[in-house]
């Protein structure tokens, strides 16, 4: 195989790769790589030069350099606290820094102390929670007994209300503090708005809050029919 198709060949690897990644700044970079090995190709592929796929690799390289070059300036003038970098490295590393900051934007820091009920059996949960630092007890009401129990705890880097995020029904569980907490809470069609505008953060937010779900169901003290918060 000679360069010109070792090229030309490498073009359409790095645009397959591309459509793999999720990072806007991988995607752009991995475009643009693969426009100038297409370039190399069409220069050299036939005896005259194929222009007009030489033009149009010419544009795509000057459009994604464009969005590359304000991919990196909008990093460069974001400044995040210790708190949030370590949510950031914690559960949203997915995202790229832009992202997060509109994710963050969004979002309200509070605290609870012990006995505070953060969402409530059979209520409507209007917003989605995560806690930074503390633990909360997942309570239900016992059918023989009528009375509350506890039935799992929630701790660092876990979400609360996040069933009901995901399926837009009731609480199925009391959330009380059992232990001083800072956490996070976000409105959640203001979440959803912002998702629908940024795919990138559903793929982030459902991997973590599904992980979590998943990690419930399978604990010893909760059995699958179980209410999760």
């Amino acid at each position: 195989m000679d360069l010109a198709n070792i090229f030309g060949n490498l073009a359409f690897i790095l645009i397959a790769a591309s459509f793999m990644v999720k990072d806007m700044l991988w995607l752009r970079s991995l475009s643009v790589t693969a426009s100038f090995a297409s370039l190399f190709y069409n220069f050299t592929i036939t005896e005259t030069p194929l222009w007009t796929p030489i033009f149009w690799n010419f544009f795509f390289i000057t459009l994604n350099i464009y969005h590359v070059t304000n991919i990196l300036l909008a990093s460069r003038v974001l400044a995040f606290t210790p708190k949030e970098i370590e949510l950031y490295d914690l559960l949203f590393s997915s995202l790229s820094p832009l992202e997060f900051m509109k994710l963050n934007k969004l979002c309200t820091w509070k605290k609870a102390d012990i006995g505070d009920i953060l969402i409530k059996e059979g209520e409507r949960v209007e917003s989605l929670m995560l806690i930074y630092n503390g633990c909360c007890d997942i309570v239900v009401i016992d059918k023989d007994t009528k009375k509350q129990k506890s039935v799992a705890e929630l701790k660092d880097g876990q979400f609360i209300g996040e069933m009901s995020f995901l399926t837009e029904k009731n609480a199925t569980a009391t959330v009380i503090v059992h232990h001083p907490t800072e956490f996070l809470t976000w409105n959640q069609s203001e979440l959803k708005s912002l998702m629908s505008r940024n795919p990138s953060l559903v793929f982030s937010l459902q991997k973590a809050m599904g992980t979590q779900i998943t990690d419930a169901l399978k604990s010893k003290k909760i059995t699958q029919d179980s209410p999760v918060a």
